[in-house]
């Protein structure tokens, strides 16, 4: 297994993007002032976006992992990476998601925890509803982790 950065041509990995934040204009906002990193295991299993947000915060902006490959500890190899690199340049990693039950208690076994919400965001910011567990995402949670 390798995670390297990706410097140029980051929309090659629409698909897994998409994956994570399903309207590409969305994506536009952050990708390419963010830093990228894929997971190679043979072939690119996982991606991630992450950004400085000041005040010592890293954020994760995208992670998703192809679906063939989900449940095998990729996730959690990328945000193991991610805890490892930015330890001694950040204080906290951060994550903003939907209230769903597939995501958050993912976060929260990688040891993050709750630290608050945006009511209305997807609501707010995507052209259609999105569902995810047959939960329709209304606000955005964010959990943080200490680094």
């Amino acid at each position: 297994m390798k995670i390297r950065e990706v410097n140029e041509n980051k929309k090659q990995f629409i698909a897994l993007l998409l994956l994570a934040d399903e309207q590409e204009n969305m994506i536009d906002h952050y990708l390419e002032k963010g830093t990228m990193y894929v997971l190679e295991d043979g072939n690119v299993k996982a991606e991630c976006v992450v950004t400085d947000k000041d005040n010592g915060i890293l954020e994760i902006k995208n992670i998703a992992v192809d679906p063939q490959n989900q449940g095998q500890g990729y996730g959690k190899a990328l945000i193991d990476f991610l805890v490892s690199k930015y330890a001694d340049e950040y204080s906290i990693l951060q994550v903003g998601t939907g209230d769903s039950p597939l995501t958050v208690p993912f976060y929260e076994k990688c040891g993050f925890v709750r630290s608050h919400n945006i009511p209305n965001f997807f609501t707010d910011n995507y052209d259609h509803p999105i569902y995810e567990c047959g939960v329709q995402l209304i606000d955005m949670v964010y959990l943080q982790r200490y680094l």
